[in-house]
C-alpha cells in the first residue's frame, strides 16, 4: 500500500511537471525595469546583453543620485534612469546637479515627469504612455494595420540620418522642452497637422484602440515634430530626457527594429561606464527584500533551507503510509442523576437544614400541581377552592388535604425550629397527595 501510494505521488507530480512545462508561457506586459524579470518590460536580459556590450563596463544598483555622488569616481560615468513616474526629491536634484557639472552624464527614460522643481532647473517636462496594450495589436493584425510609427533620427557623426519603425503604443508622448532654448531634439517622430477645412477624419486610440474621429483635413504640408529624445548640457555633463522607458527593457533590446535605436542612443555616453539605478523604477515584489530572498543569498543559509525541505520530504515520505491506531473501548456514560441528588439529600439530612430542604421539596410539589391540576397552592385566598379540586382528584378526604397543606405552609413561615420527625411527616404529606394524583 505504501509503495502504490509513493508511486502514485511521483507520476502525479511527474504529470504536472510536463504540463507545466508544455503550457506557452504567459506574459506580464507591466513595466517592472527589474534587473532579475525576464517578462517584456523587464530587463533581466536587457541588463545580461549591455554586461557583454558595454567595453567600459556595465552594472547595476538600487543607490539614489545622492549615494552615488558620494562614490567619489575617478573618471566621468554614465548613470541610467528609468521609471515610470519620475519625482526627486530635492537632495536627488542637487546631486544630480553636482555630478552634471563634474562631467558626467545622465539618460532618464519615464513617462511621466512633471515636478515643477524639476522643470524650473532643467525646463523639461515629460508627458507619456506606460501601458501596452495586447489587445490593440491582436486587433491591428487581424485588421491588417500593424500600428507602427517612424521615428527619426537626424545626422550625428559618425552616424547618418536614420528611421526606425516602433510600435506606437511603446512611443507615445513626448518630451516638452519649449521653455529653453540650448537643447538638442535626437530623436523624433513627425506627423501631419489638421488643417482648417470642415471635414472628419478618422483615426485610432492609441491606449485604447478604439477609433475616433477629428474635425479637419490632413494638410501634408504642414509637419509636426514630437521630440522623444533630448539632450541638454549642463556644465561638463549632459543629460537626456526620454519618453519612451518601455524602449529599454527585454522587449526593447531583443526586438531587431528597435535594438539598433536603443544601441544608438546609449552610444551618447560615448564610451563611458554605465551605471543604471533601480531606485526610481516602480516598486514590486521582485525588487523587495523578503526573509526567504535573504536567506538564498547566503550559501550557509541556502543550504540549511535546502536540507530543512528534504527532511521534510523524507518525513512525508516515511510517514505517507497509513497506521492503524487503538481503538479505546468507551463506555456509555451513566446517569448519574439519582445518585446526586441522594447526595443533596444525604447532605441536607447530616446537616439538618429542615427548613431548606422542606422549602425544595415545597416548590417541586406547587409546580407539580400547577402543571398538572393547574392549581396554585401558594395562593391561600382560595385555599378551599383548591383543597375542594385536589380532594376530587385524588381521592382522599379534605380534611386531610387541608390538614397537610396548613401543615405545610405553617412550618414554612414559622421561625421556629424544624425538627426531623414534623419534617418527616410533612414530606410524607405531599408525597400522599402526589402518588394519588
Amino acid at each position: 500500500m505504501n509503495r502504490r501510494f509513493i508511486i502514485f505521488i511521483g507520476c502525479f507530480l511527474l504529470f504536472v511537471f510536463l504540463l507545466e512545462w508544455k503550457i506557452p508561457a504567459k506574459f506580464v506586459w507591466n513595466p517592472t525595469f527589474n534587473h532579475k524579470d525576464r517578462q517584456p518590460f523587464g530587463c533581466a536580459v536587457f541588463d545580461s546583453l549591455l554586461q557583454q556590450s558595454v567595453p567600459a563596463g556595465y552594472r547595476v544598483t538600487d543607490k539614489t543620485f545622492a549615494q552615488l555622488e558620494r562614490e567619489h569616481w575617478r573618471r566621468p560615468h554614465a548613470i541610467l534612469v528609468q521609471a515610470v513616474d519620475f519625482q526627486p526629491t530635492e537632495t536627488d536634484l542637487r546631486a544630480m546637479d553636482r555630478l552634471l557639472k563634474a562631467g558626467n552624464k545622465v539618460l532618464i527614460a519615464a513617462s511621466d515627469m512633471q515636478r515643477d522643481s524639476l522643470s524650473t532647473d532643467f525646463g523639461v517636462t515629460i508627458n507619456g504612455s506606460d501601458t501596452f496594450s495586447p489587445r490593440w495589436v491582436k486587433q491591428s493584425l487581424e485588421t491588417q494595420s500593424l500600428p507602427y510609427d517612424t521615428l527619426s533620427w537626424a545626422h550625428q557623426a559618425p552616424y547618418p540620418d536614420a528611421s526606425f519603425r516602433v510600435y506606437s503604443s511603446m512611443v507615445y508622448g513626448e518630451v516638452n522642452a519649449d521653455s529653453i532654448v540650448d537643447y538638442e531634439a535626437l530623436v523624433t517622430y513627425e506627423y501631419p497637422r489638421v488643417g482648417d477645412a470642415a471635414e472628419d477624419v478618422t483615426d485610432v486610440d492609441e491606449e485604447t484602440a478604439e477609433p475616433y474621429t477629428v474635425t479637419g483635413t490632413v494638410d501634408s504640408s504642414l509637419v509636426a515634430h514630437s521630440r522623444k529624445l533630448i539632450a541638454v548640457k549642463r556644465g561638463k555633463g549632459e543629460i537626456f530626457f526620454c519618453c519612451t522607458p518601455l524602449l529599454l527593457t527585454n522587449y526593447g533590446i531583443l526586438d531587431r527594429q528597435t535594438n539598433v535605436l536603443l544601441f544608438r542612443m546609449l552610444s551618447q555616453f560615448r564610451g563611458l561606464p554605465i551605471v543604471r539605478t533601480e531606485a526610481y523604477t516602480p516598486k514590486s515584489e521582485l525588487n523587495q527584500e523578503t526573509p526567504l530572498r535573504f536567506f538564498l543569498q547566503h550559501e550557509a543559509l541556502r543550504w540549511a533551507v535546502y536540507m530543512a525541505l528534504a527532511g521534510l520530504l523524507l518525513f512525508c515520505v516515511f510517514f505517507a503510509r497509513r497506521r492503524q491506531r487503538v481503538v479505546p473501548v468507551v463506555k456509555a456514560p451513566g446517569n448519574k442523576s439519582l445518585e446526586f441528588v441522594r447526595l443533596i439529600g444525604t447532605l441536607y439530612h447530616q446537616r439538618h437544614v429542615n427548613r431548606d430542604l422542606l422549602q425544595k421539596k415545597y416548590g417541586y410539589f406547587a409546580e407539580s400541581l400547577r402543571r398538572q391540576l393547574m392549581i396554585d397552592v401558594e395562593n391561600t385566598e382560595v385555599l378551599r377552592e383548591n383543597v375542594a379540586q385536589i380532594a376530587q382528584r385524588t381521592g382522599l378526604a379534605e380534611a386531610d388535604v387541608r390538614m397537610i397543606l396548613e401543615r405545610t405552609h405553617r412550618h414554612l413561615t414559622s421561625q421556629e425550629e424544624l425538627t426531623d420527625a414534623d419534617l418527616r411527616r410533612t414530606i410524607d404529606g405531599m408525597d400522599m397527595i402526589l402518588n394519588n394524583l
